[in-house]
Order: C-alpha cells, then structure tokens, then sequence
C-alpha cells in the first residue's frame, strides 16, 4: 500500500468565522452549497490529542469543488490539534485528507515513514476513523488518513450530487 495510491480527497481549513469562509469560498470557488454540521464533540472516549484523551467541540461545513471535498472546522471549545494549530496560525488551510482502506496498515506505514500521529479518533458509531500526521519537519498542514463506513460515503456521495436533504 502506498499512502500516496490515490488522490486526495479533502482539503481542509480551520477557520474562526465558518459562515463568512462559506460565503468567501462560494464566491471564489464557486461552492454553491455547504453543509453545516454545528456542535460535533468529540470525547475522551473516542479521540486522543499528543497521545492524550481529548475532549473538544468543533463546528464543520463539507462543500464540493467538483469531486474536490472541502472541509472548514471551527473550534468551538477544549484542546485540539485545530484549536492549538487556528491560536498558532490563525485561520488557513489546514490539512489534505486522503481515505484509506485501512486505517491501523495506513497509520504503520506512515509512522515507519517518520511521520508522527498528533491526533486520531472515530465518530461515533466508527462511520470515520481518523488520523492526523505530521511530517518530522513539522509544518502547518498535516495529512488526515481516514478510514470512512460505506454508509458515510453515501453521505458524502449525496452531497457532492445534492441529492441529500442536508443543509446550512
């Protein structure tokens, strides 16, 4: 497996104002439509920061360029590598995600390759299972390996088509 095997699928910003980053994306982009996800928490249980349980609260918005996902992430409350990373760097692009078939394979090879796991976790439910890498020259944007439930990619799927009754 390579972890450069397939294209990236997500480009991913972390932001302090979500709905003017929405508008100012559509505007230059031309993304039309976002889907909002307010309040998404992720506990102790189900992720870790510096290899320390984490439990935080972001804001997410999925929009498509195309077959291009984008991502915004808008911290909400508690410790993250997205509100450590937004306080550091301020608002900009944050991370290229590229999915994985599996998720424990992708993280070994990686690591052996010298890049360090920041943060990892899951949704509930596991429809995501997630990493975020950094190079060992460090750097802003990480890469995000994920691991997504065939149910998730429907999701993403309906999205990208507009054919989901989500919205902002």
């Amino acid at each position: 497996m390579s972890l450069t095997a397939e294209p990236i699928f997500q480009v991913a910003w972390i932001v302090d104002d979500i709905e003017a980053v929405e508008e100012q994306l559509d505007a230059t982009l031309g993304v039309p439509r976002w889907t909002r996800i307010p309040d998404v928490h992720f506990a102790p249980e189900m992720c870790r920061y510096r290899g320390e349980p984490a439990d935080f609260t972001v804001h997410v918005s999925l929009g498509w360029a195309g077959t291009q996902q984008l991502e915004l992430i808008q911290p909400v409350r508690g410790r993250s590598l997205y509100a450590d990373d937004l306080e550091r760097h301020g608002p900009g692009v944050h991370h290229l995600g590229r999915t994985v078939e599996d998720i424990e394979s992708a993280v070994e090879q990686a690591t052996g390759k010298g890049m360090t796991v920041v943060q990892e976790g899951a949704f509930p439910g596991n429809s995501i299972r997630f990493a975020y890498l950094e190079a060992a020259a460090g750097g802003r944007t990480h890469l995000e390996l994920f691991q997504i439930s065939d149910g998730m990619r429907r999701f993403f799927d309906s999205l990208m088509t507009g054919t989901s009754g989500g919205g902002q």
